[in-house]
């Protein structure tokens, strides 16, 4: 974003200029580019292995060495988006983790990592503008306080105060086309503020003014400068906007090409046009990405672009897969047609999968200490009947917290597939001790999948003790979730299993 935008820039060394190692901000912290930008390339790449909780980490320490920017906050940003596809709240490893010597920037940091995780929440993302413009960090609190805006006049609940202190903290920072429009809300929701009024009424006279380019009407080109920043903010705001119409994605794109074109081999601006490309999400833009990424990979060697051209040719064979089990769904069940369906359906989704692994494989020995990585292609495995492969890699995925239940869970069913019934079974328990939530899906599963077990260990040993356990299991399953799979007539087959071991 241009800095022109914010009617007057604090000084040279402020936010928006690169600073020497070391120096200053105006603030009253000391930066460090260089040493924020190491964090950013390691940020960049634990992002691209999907691991998004430690990226988010990352992110939070290169803004700890220089918050002056705004490219660390978009990332981090992007992967809080993805670490919040999961979680709802910060982890305890990322709140003992950011950490800053200015007590400000640390208030800022723990802000963003709330508002992170919590994207849509706006009293957060107000909190982190607010930290932002106590620093004195004009581009980011802009970035931020847009977005803040942006969701809080989408709520009803949103109150007059909220506005007013949008509206102050915009002024603060020099943005009065935002505070305008932030007066104006607040203004809305109490017209007989005569005070507000007024208050508003100066902002937007201000706000024409830097529009217009009158305070630089001294310098040369002063009037023209201040179209181009106006037009390259219109296109700023359209790319970032939260809700993006057709034509708001028609321009970023545009623009993105453009700028690739223009520099094919930079990182920056291929990652820009294969995400806005992937966001509108047509089989033409998936396509035209994929052909992006393939060809920075080539001409880098950087993997991250071979790993999100993998990500979308999964996503594209998906889809069909989607279709083709849809389809199916719609001719009449018995029939020839609806049976030769099912048959392609089953083809395909091997097809798929097998697929998958190879991608997965590949990201694996890439990123070999990514757990959540090899955890996948342990799932996927385990789905084709490769089970001595599923059971090696669950064994090494184990130790991550994030997937340590899953991978449990899959470790179970491999080695009950192969036969491996006590093996089976210690490790169905163990996962049931370590898990915490006893009737969430996980936990519902891991007892069905003992039972399992269980129910095989006594049909092949003749032991009633083994029968009657997985029975109980069969019984609680069935009363909390009476339609869970088959647990009617799992239940009916063990109790006849049992009167028939009972002397």
């Amino acid at each position: 974003m241009a800095f022109g935008i914010f009617g007057k820039k604090k000084d040279e060394a402020g936010a928006g200029a690169e600073a020497p190692a070391g120096s200053a901000s105006g603030g009253g912290f000391e930066t460090n580019p260089d040493a924020a930008r190491r964090f950013f390339d390691r940020a960049q790449t634990v992002h691209d292995s999907t691991n998004f909780e430690y990226a988010m980490v990352l992110w939070l320490q290169g803004l700890s060495q220089d918050p002056t920017g705004v490219e660390g906050l978009e990332k981090f940003m992007r992967s809080g988006s993805k670490f919040a596809e999961t979680n709802k709240k910060p982890s305890k490893d990322q709140l003992g983790q950011v950490k800053a010597r200015h007590a400000g920037v640390q208030k800022y940091l723990a802000a963003l990592l709330q508002w992170g995780v919590r994207q849509l929440e706006w009293p957060l993302a107000l909190d982190a503008f607010e930290a932002a413009a106590k620093l004195e960090l004009a581009e980011p609190a802009y970035w931020i306080g847009a977005r803040a805006l942006g969701l809080a006049g989408q709520d009803s609940k949103a109150k007059k105060a909220h506005f007013v202190k949008m509206m102050e903290l915009f002024s603060a920072i020099s943005a009065f086309d935002k505070a305008v429009v932030a007066g104006e809300l607040a203004y809305r929701l109490d017209p007989t503020d005569a005070k507000l009024q007024n208050t508003v009424r100066n902002m937007s006279a201000q706000s024409a003014m830097n529009r217009g380019g009158y305070e630089e009407s001294g310098k040369q080109g002063g009037f023209r400068s201040n179209i181009r920043d106006l037009s390259a903010q219109r296109a700023k705001e359209a790319e970032e906007r939260l809700v993006k119409t057709e034509d708001d994605q028609t321009v970023a794109i545009n623009n993105a090409k453009a700028d690739y074109e223009s520099r094919p081999t930079d990182s920056g601006a291929i990652e820009k046009y294969a995400r806005l490309l992937r966001e509108r999400g047509t089989p033409a833009d998936e396509k035209a990405a994929y052909e992006v990424l393939m060809k920075a990979f080539e001409s880098t060697g950087v993997f991250r672009f071979r790993q999100q051209a993998g990500e979308l040719k999964m996503r594209a064979a998906r889809r069909k897969l989607r279709a083709m089990v849809e389809q199916g769904e719609a001719l009449g069940a018995g029939t020839p047609q609806r049976e030769q369906a099912d048959q392609a359906v089953a083809k395909a989704q091997r097809q798929v999968v097998e697929m998958e692994i190879g991608e997965y494989a590949e990201w694996v020995e890439n990123y070999p200490t990514n757990m959540e990585l090899r955890y996948e292609l342990g799932s996927r495995c385990l789905q084709v009947g490769q089970y001595e492969k599923a059971i090696g890699h669950f064994q090494e995925s184990r130790a991550a917290p994030k997937v340590a239940e899953k991978t449990l869970l899959g470790l179970a069913q491999a080695f009950e597939k192969l036969g491996w019934l006590e093996e089976s079974e210690s490790t169905y328990r163990e996962a049931i001790a370590k898990h915490e939530n006893p009737s969430d899906d996980l936990a519902v599963e891991l007892r069905y999948g003992l039972m399992s077990a269980l129910e095989a260990r006594a049909r092949d040993e003749k032991k009633l003790e083994i029968a009657e356990e997985a029975l109980k299991l069969a019984s609680s399953i069935a009363i909390q979730r009476i339609g869970f799979r088959d647990i009617r007539d799992r239940r009916q087959a063990l109790q006849e299993l049992v009167r028939s071991m009972r002397p």
